[in-house]
């Protein structure tokens, strides 16, 4: 007789606990619940995931896995009246979900639940078998390499999580001189009744952060215990032929702990958004040439956001880094047309036609811009480049405008990159190779732009920039003085040649 398939849930241990001692007759409901508030943020990846808010879950999915609507609905609301669970209520029939989010002190480490209904178990395995069954366009070959073969080291990834979660929370404590030992803050995040002082004192003192902090170590320790369950999904994006898979979700720093027979390679578009941003440009009228030549060289170089950077640094006495350039950029490109003003007049002060443009394309929505963009990196990826690639017999992964390979692949994927781009858009971008065991990862800040679009306004607007010496009216730049900054970055000593 064939031995029938038992699925974990993930349940916060205190929150385990607390059910422990309640006489509930359906607990495999309860836990599946709590679990698909926390499964679903695996989807996607974005910014508002870093902060401890509500996830949006529409009743038909909560419905996959628990079918009937009246226990559905009492499961819910007893979770919410016992406040385990908090519930936004706002939602728009067709446009917005209700929104959950475990309470907060029940936040921090889960432990596994074996679910022993059967109903539930079942609809488990369909939802496997659904995602392996989901046909991919143009990526088929890849698929089956995917789901046979993407593993990762657990063990090693949860440990990272853990590491990065207390770091974050001893850096919190040093700045609010309450100093915690390295047990005490483990405690702290497996909501052990030995930290209850500790995590009352830091909610008072600051509780926004240590929420945040708890949540995405969550989040994360969810993103892994999907993949290590073989909880795979592997699908193109409707909106903008994107793909999606547990990888794509998977933090930067998480992706060293990918299994590999071989050395994993990334091999990365430099400048990739403000690249395919330029193949938008070229047919566009009301672009001065002058300008759009400049942008041009110093996107094609790799040099965007270190030529930024150092005129900014150097007009308002900062000292910020190439990755919060970056950040500045990608929210200047993707933010409403009423929010980053000051972003926006420095951003002008080189390329103010360009500028006018962007504008132009986000007045009705700040999506529609992404969606070109996008649009045209997952055509030229996924349409192009991986056909061309799986006639050769190679099957990288591919994260957006990146590719994952084995060393011994580097060399005939970099030549075909470069052949395709060439063919497609008349120009190719810098190509950035690195090994992913050594590769140094992307500060984790700096946002990453998703298919789950997000408005950012004013009131997100990094502190950094909020000092007076910025003004929102801020003289354009000559062109020499534009190309001084590209030159210094291009030959050595450039902080002296820029004077430094």
């Amino acid at each position: 007789m064939n031995k029938k398939l038992q699925f974990n849930r993930y349940v916060p241990i205190a929150l385990k606990k607390a059910l422990d001692k309640l006489d509930y007759s359906r607990k495999d409901n309860l836990y599946t619940i709590i679990d698909l508030i926390y499964r679903k943020e695996i989807y996607f990846k974005n910014e508002l995931q870093k902060v401890y808010g509500y996830t949006e879950i529409s009743k038909q999915q909560f419905k996959e896995l628990l079918p009937t609507s009246d226990n559905l609905n009492d499961d819910i609301n007893f979770l919410v009246d016992s406040g385990f669970i908090r519930r936004n209520d706002y939602y728009t029939m067709g446009i917005k979900s209700k929104g959950y989010k475990i309470s907060s002190e029940y936040m921090g480490k889960s432990l596994p639940v074996k679910i022993t209904n059967d109903n539930i178990n079942k609809r488990i395995a369909k939802q496997i078998i659904r995602n392996k069954r989901l046909k991919v366009k143009r990526l088929e070959f890849v698929k089956s390499e995917y789901f046979k073969n993407f593993k990762i080291d657990v063990k090693g990834a949860n440990k990272a999580i853990l590491d990065k979660a207390h770091s974050e929370i001893n850096e919190l404590c040093n700045r609010l001189k309450f100093p915690l030992s390295r047990d005490q803050i483990h405690a702290i995040i497996n909501c052990d009744e030995s930290s209850v002082a500790n995590r009352f004192e830091l909610l008072i003192r600051a509780g926004k952060e240590i929420k945040n902090i708890l949540h995405r170590y969550m989040v994360s320790s969810m993103r892994i215990t999907a993949i290590g369950d073989g909880f795979l999904f592997f699908k193109r994006n409707k909106t903008n032929g994107r793909l999606d898979s547990n990888l794509t979700s998977l933090p930067s720093y998480l992706r060293l702990y990918i299994l590999s027979d071989e050395p994993l390679f990334n091999i990365d578009i430099k400048n990739s958004q403000p690249f395919f941003l330029y193949t938008l440009l070229k047919s566009q009228k009301g672009i001065n040439l002058e300008e759009l030549e400049l942008y041009k060289k110093m996107v094609l170089s790799g040099q965007l956001y270190d030529a930024l950077v150092l005129d900014f640094n150097k007009k308002y006495q900062k000292i910020w880094i190439r990755d919060q350039m970056k950040n500045m950029v990608f929210k200047i490109f993707y933010s409403k047309t009423s929010s980053y003003l000051k972003y926006k007049n420095f951003f002008a002060s080189w390329f103010p036609t360009i500028m006018e443009f962007i504008n132009n394309t986000n007045a009705n929505s700040n999506k529609i811009l992404a969606v070109k963009m996008q649009t045209l990196e997952s055509h030229a990826v996924l349409d192009v480049i991986m056909p061309e690639l799986e006639k050769l017999g190679i099957k990288p992964y591919t994260i957006h405008d990146s590719f994952m390979c084995k060393q011994s692949q580097v060399d005939t994927i970099v030549s075909v990159v470069t052949q395709k781009m060439e063919e497609l858009f008349r120009v190719c971008p810098t190509l950035k190779v690195e090994e992913v065991n050594t590769q140094v990862q992307e500060d984790e800040e700096v946002w990453e732009m998703t298919d789950d679009y997000f408005d950012y306004d004013d009131e997100e607007e990094d502190e950094d920039l909020k000092v007076e010496s910025i003004q929102i009216k801020i003289p354009q730049m000559s062109m020499a003085e534009k190309q001084k900054v590209l030159s210094a970055l291009l030959r050595p000593n450039q902080d002296e040649e820029y004077g430094f």
